[in-house]
């Protein structure tokens, strides 16, 4: 729920404070680390491209299509390559987990 409320806060102030633009890097760092982590993150990348991609009725159409094609411009790409290294990674680990035991 926590996750959610952050996803919504950075749609809603997307333009209103630049910096919250950095968050995808930030949850792409948290990616990183241990397995409990990367999921974490993964469930808060995902919370958050939903949200990008959801309309809102709170601001008008051109501001959620701007903030959303913005989002999609600045950090989507970053988000399908760490998914796919993560993906990557936890298969390797379940793969190396099935042949030792």
């Amino acid at each position: 729920m926590v996750i959610i409320l952050l996803a919504k806060v950075v749609k809603m102030s997307w333009f209103d404070s630049p910096e919250l633009q950095g968050i995808v890097p930030e949850f792409c760092k948290l990616a990183n680390m241990s397995p409990s982590h990367q999921l974490v993150a993964m469930y808060a990348i995902n919370d958050l491209v939903l949200e990008m991609s959801y309309v809102a009725k709170i601001k008008n159409l051109t501001v959620n299509r701007r903030t959303s094609i913005n989002f999609r411009d600045n950090s989507l790409f970053q988000i399908f390559k760490v998914a796919q290294e993560t993906t990557k990674q936890l298969s390797t680990q379940l793969h190396q987990t099935l042949q030792s035991g």
